[in-house]
C-alpha cells in the first residue's frame, strides 16, 4: 500500500501516469469480431437438428427463474421490482471464466477489470467513479461480503467463493437500497451456492495453462435425510497482467514485477451444513476462510517498491427458518467476518530515519444479526418485513492514526407485493437505515408490473437511495511517522460530508416469445446522482511535515450529474442444443467533470454462443466489446476493448465416474488495456480436467 506518491489515486496504490495507444482497436475491428459467431450458426444447425426436437412452448416458459434477492420475496422474473439477469450453473461452467468478476461480462451495464493492482478483480455497474467497487452490494447466500477495510469495496468478496460451488447468480441492474441498504446504491449481485444434497460425493478439478495459470479444486459432500454437508478447498493462481509495471515478464512488454512479486494466488476453504431437525425448521451453517496474495508496486519507485501483499478473511454464518403456516415463515441470520491485511516495506530515508519500515497493515471485523418475517395478508397481498443490527470495526493506525474505529447500523425494511388484479402487480418497499457516523436515511421504491398478455410484461417504477460516506472517507488520517517525527501526510479527512443521493426512474419490458424461441429484457433508465464523494487536494500548512509537501488529499462532495440510457438482453434458442445471448448497453453520463463523464463506456455489447455438439462435445464462444472509459481519477482513459473467448469441452464417463476435459483460450485477439494504460490483458490458453466420483 502506498499513500505517498500521486494525488488522486486510490489510497492503496499510487503509480505514475502514462498513455499507450499501441494496442488500441479500431471501430471496424470491434464490429467485425462477432462475425465469427454468425459464421458458426450453420454448423450449429447441423449439430442440433440431427435427431433433436425443437423446444416446446411449455419447456420454454418453464425456464423462467424464481429469484429472491430483489424484494426479499420469492418472485418470478416478470413480477420483480427491477431488471434481473440470472447466470445459471450451466452458463457458469461453459463461460470459461475462472472467477465471479469475469462472469459479470455477461450482464448488461457492467464493466469488469481483472487487475489486482489497487484492489482485486472488480465489477461495477454504470461507472466505477474510482478504483474501488463501493457502490454495489455483493451477497453470498445472503451474507454481505463488502470489505470494511478496503473502503467498502466488494471486489475482495467476489473472490471468496469457488465457481464450482455456485448454483446461480442473480444480478439486479439498478439500485436496491430499499431492500439491502446503502451498499446497494447502484445494484446487487446475489451469489447462491449449491445445496449440499446436490454435491454429494467427491469432485476434483485441475486447471493449468499459459501465464502461470494453476488452479486446483477438491470438494467432498456427504449426508443423510436430515443433514447434508459440503467441504471444499481450492487454490487459484496466475501471473497477473502484463505491462509497464504489471506482473508478467515477456519480450513484448517492459515489465517490472517478476518472481515472487509477479503472481496472484487465491486460497479458499468453505464449509456448509444443511440441517432439517423437523418438518418446520431448517438450519444452515457456513464457515470459511480466504487468503489472497498479490504482487504490487513499481520497481522504479522509492516510496512504492515491489512487494507482496496479503489479504485474509474468515467468516461464520448461521441461518434459521421456521415455517409458521402455509403462507408465513420466520427467518433469522447471524454472521461474523474478520479481515486482515498485510503490507509493509522499507522506505528509503537518510539517517537518522534509515531503515524506516512503512506498515499499511490492519484488520477489520463485521457482525450482523437479521430477523425477517414473511406472510400473506388476504389472497392478493404478500408482505416481508424485518430488521438488522450491524457493527463494523477497523483497526489500523496507518489509515486512521487511532487504534480502533467502529460504526453501528440499525436497519428496518419492508416490502409489500399487492396483486391489484391478475395482470397488475405493485411492489412498494423501503428501508430506514441509521448509522453512527452519518445519521438516518430512508430509501423507498415503488414498481408496477403489468402483464399485458401472458408472457409480455411492462414495468414502470422509481426509487431513491443514499450512500453515506465510508469510514475512510469520513475519518482518514494517513500519516508517516518515524522516531516520533511526522514525515508525511497523504490523506486527511475533512469531515462534514453529506451522503451521496440517487433518484432512479426506469421503464422495463420482459417478453417471453416461445414461438420465436426468444426472451427479451429491456431497461430504459434515468439516474440522478447528487453530492458525489471524491478525493480532492487541499493546501497543507508549510513546515508541518519533515518531507516538504504543499497539499494533502481529503474527500468532498463534488458534483451532481445524471446518467441515462438503454440496456437490453436477448436470449435466443433456435434449436434444442443451441443458445445465443446478446446484450447491449447504450448510455451517457452528463457531468461537467470529464473524468466522471468517462466513468462508463457510452456503448458496450456481449454476444455469446453456447452449443451442444455430437459425441458429448460442447462449444462456447463469447465476444465482448466496449468503448473508451476510465477507472481512476488520475485520468487514464482506456482505449476501446474487444475480447473473444473460445471454449471446447468433451464430457466422458469412466465407469461410475463422470468427467469433463475443457480447453479455453481467453482473448483470441490483441492485448487490451485493463484498469489503466499500464496493464494489458493478453491471450491465455488453459486446460481443465474435472471428475465427479
Amino acid at each position: 500500500m502506498n499513500l505517498l506518491e500521486r494525488p488522486g489515486c486510490g489510497p492503496f496504490q499510487c503509480r505514475r501516469l502514462g498513455t499507450s495507444g499501441r494496442h488500441s482497436l479500431t471501430k471496424g475491428e470491434i464490429i467485425r469480431r462477432p462475425a465469427i459467431l454468425l459464421l458458426l450458426l450453420p454448423l450449429c444447425a447441423l449439430a442440433s437438428v440431427s435427431g433433436e426436437t425443437l423446444p416446446s412452448e411449455q419447456d420454454y416458459l418453464a425456464e423462467m427463474p424464481i429469484v429472491l434477492s430483489v424484494s426479499r420475496l420469492p418472485q418470478p422474473l416478470d413480477e420483480t421490482p427491477g431488471a434481473v439477469t440470472v447466470i445459471d450453473r450451466k452458463m457458469i461452467r461453459e463461460s470459461g471464466a475462472r472467477d465471479v468478476a469475469d462472469l459479470l461480462r455477461l450482464v448488461p451495464g457492467f464493466q469488469i477489470s481483472n487487475s489486482w493492482e489497487d484492489d482485486a478483480p472488480l465489477a461495477v455497474y454504470h461507472g466505477g467513479f474510482g478504483s474501488f467497487s463501493s457502490r454495489i452490494q455483493v451477497l453470498i447466500d445472503g451474507r454481505s461480503v463488502y470489505s470494511s477495510y478496503f473502503l467498502g469495496s466488494a471486489a475482495r468478496g467476489l473472490q471468496t467463493v469457488a465457481l464450482e460451488d455456485i448454483d446461480h447468480i442473480e444480478v439486479l441492474r439498478g439500485s436496491n437500497s430499499a431492500a439491502y441498504g446503502a451498499r446497494a446504491f447502484l445494484g446487487v449481485i446475489n451469489i447462491v451456492t449449491r445445496a449440499p444434497i446436490e454435491t454429494r460425493g467427491v469432485h476434483l478439478s485441475k486447471t493449468v495453462g499459459e501465464n502461470g495459470v494453476d488452479d486446483t479444486m477438491v470438494r467432498l459432500g456427504w449426508g443423510s435425510d436430515k443433514a447434508n454437508f459440503r467441504l471444499s478447498a481450492s487454490r487459484r493462481g496466475d501471473d497477473g497482467l502484463s505491462g509497464v509495471n504489471g506482473h508478467q515478464h515477456t519480450e513484448t512488454f517492459n515489465t517490472g514485477l517478476e518472481g515472487p512479486y509477479g503472481v496472484n494466488h487465491v486460497n479458499l476453504v468453505n464449509f456448509r451444513a444443511d440441517l432439517s431437525p423437523n418438518t418446520r425448521d431448517t438450519v444452515q451453517l457456513r464457515a470459511g476462510t480466504s487468503e489472497q496474495y498479490s504482487g504490487t508496486g513499481n520497481p522504479f519507485s522509492v516510496g512504492n517498491p515491489m512487494r507482496g501483499v496479503r489479504y485474509g478473511s474468515n467468516y461464520l454464518q448461521a441461518d434459521w427458518k421456521r415455517i409458521l403456516g402455509p403462507d408465513s415463515d420466520l427467518a433469522a441470520s447471524y454472521s461474523h467476518t474478520d479481515e486482515t491485511y498485510t503490507d509493509h516495506f522499507p522506505y528509503a530515508l537518510p539517517p537518522p530515519f534509515y531503515g524506516t519500515v512503512v506498515d499499511f497493515g490492519g484488520s477489520a471485523s463485521n457482525d450482523a444479526l437479521m430477523l425477517q418475517h414473511t406472510f400473506r395478508s388476504g389472497r392478493d397481498v404478500r408482505i416481508v418485513w424485518g430488521g438488522e443490527l450491524r457493527r463494523e470495526a477497523v483497526r489500523s493506525m496507518a489509515l486512521y492514526d487511532q487504534p480502533l474505529l467502529t460504526t453501528d447500523f440499525i436497519r428496518l425494511f419492508g416490502n409489500l407485493e399487492w396483486r391489484i388484479r391478475p395482470s397488475l402487480v405493485l411492489n412498494a418497499g423501503a428501508m430506514e437505515e441509521k448509522d453512527s457516523l452519518s445519521g438516518t436515511d430512508l430509501a423507498p421504491r415503488v414498481m408496477l408490473n403489468w402483464h399485458v398478455v401472458p408472457g409480455q410484461t411492462l414495468r414502470l417504477g422509481a426509487s431513491r437511495a443514499q450512500r453515506p460516506p465510508s469510514m475512510f472517507e469520513d475519518e482518514a488520517n494517513v500519516r508517516y511517522v518515524a522516531l516520533n517525527t511526522l514525515l508525511k501526510e497523504t490523506y486527511v479527512a475533512l469531515g462534514n460530508l453529506r451522503p451521496e443521493t440517487l433518484v432512479s426512474r426506469e421503464i422495463g419490458y420482459l417478453g417471453e416469445m416461445p414461438a420465436l424461441h426468444l426472451t427479451a429484457d429491456v431497461r430504459v433508465f434515468h439516474e440522478d446522482i447528487g453530492d458525489l464523494i471524491l478525493p480532492q487536494n487541499y493546501p497543507l500548512p508549510p513546515g508541518l511535515t519533515l518531507i516538504p509537501q504543499k497539499t494533502v488529499i481529503g474527500f468532498v462532495n463534488t458534483q451532481n450529474f445524471s446518467d441515462h440510457g438503454l440496456e437490453y438482453e436477448l436470449k435466443f434458442k433456435p434449436w434444442q442444443d443451441t443458445q445465443l445471448l446478446f446484450n447491449q448497453t447504450l448510455m451517457r453520463i452528463d457531468s461537467g467533470d470529464p473524468v466522471t463523464a468517462m466513468s462508463a463506456p457510452t456503448h458496450a455489447f456481449t454476444l455469446a454462443l453456447f452449443q451442444k455438439l455430437p459425441d458429448d462435445f460442447d462449444l462456447s464462444l463469447i465476444h465482448n466489446a466496449s468503448g473508451s472509459m476510465t477507472w481512476e481519477r488520475g485520468g487514464n482513459i482506456l482505449q476501446p476493448v474487444s475480447r473473444t473467448d473460445l471454449r471446447l469441452a468433451k464430457r466422458f464417463r469412466l465407469g461410475v465416474t463422470r468427467g469433463e476435459l475443457a480447453v479455453v483460450e481467453q482473448n483470441l485477439g490483441s492485448p487490451y488495456n485493463d484498469f489503466n494504460n499500464h496493464f494489458f490483458f493478453t491471450r491465455c490458453l488453459f486446460t481443465t480436467v474435472s471428475l465427479q466420483l
